[in-house]
């Protein structure tokens, strides 16, 4: 979790936002405090366009938008050009843990590094790991990696 500014430091808007936060290189979120309140002013920061995680809607960084926050969606908004790899249900921590889709953001250029190992062992001191780098090159709209492949939907 990250301060805006951290993230944005020529947006001089997000100097002194305290109400949202970066988590990761790909997520803003940015959480009601105001008791029952179901929608709340997010501001988007310049530099990038962004995608609200629940509509899919794209929206130009730079400006306020008024979004809807009943109680049990946070309002979430990711980077273009994030891809984001979503893993298949567990039952617990048993189970390992498998790609079952990429998402990608488009609207820019993005990498992202997946690892995997066992989850159980420290055999990934001996090398028993894997390694997945994905890139996304928004001008050809293609995604290449290097590794295991990775079911693939796209925006």
């Amino acid at each position: 979790m990250r301060a805006l500014f951290m993230d944005f430091p020529d947006d001089s808007r997000v100097a002194d936002l305290r109400d949202e936060y970066m988590f990761g290189p790909a997520f803003l979120v940015a959480p009601v405090t105001e008791q029952g309140a179901t929608s709340r002013m997010v501001y988007l920061p310049a530099g990038t366009d962004w995608y609200n995680y629940w509509t899919d809607e794209r929206l130009r960084g730079g400006q306020s938008v008024k979004v809807d926050a009943p109680i049990e969606t946070l309002p979430l908004f990711v980077r273009a050009g994030s891809i984001v790899p979503v893993g298949e249900p567990v039952s617990s921590t048993n189970e390992p843990q498998k790609v079952a889709k990429v998402q990608v953001y488009a609207g820019a250029d993005g990498d992202f590094t997946l690892y995997s190992d066992d989850g159980k062992t420290y055999a990934y001191e001996n090398g028993q790991s894997s390694i997945t780098r994905l890139h996304w090159d928004d001008g050809a709209r293609r995604l290449s990696y290097e590794g295991v492949p990775v079911e693939v939907v796209g925006r």
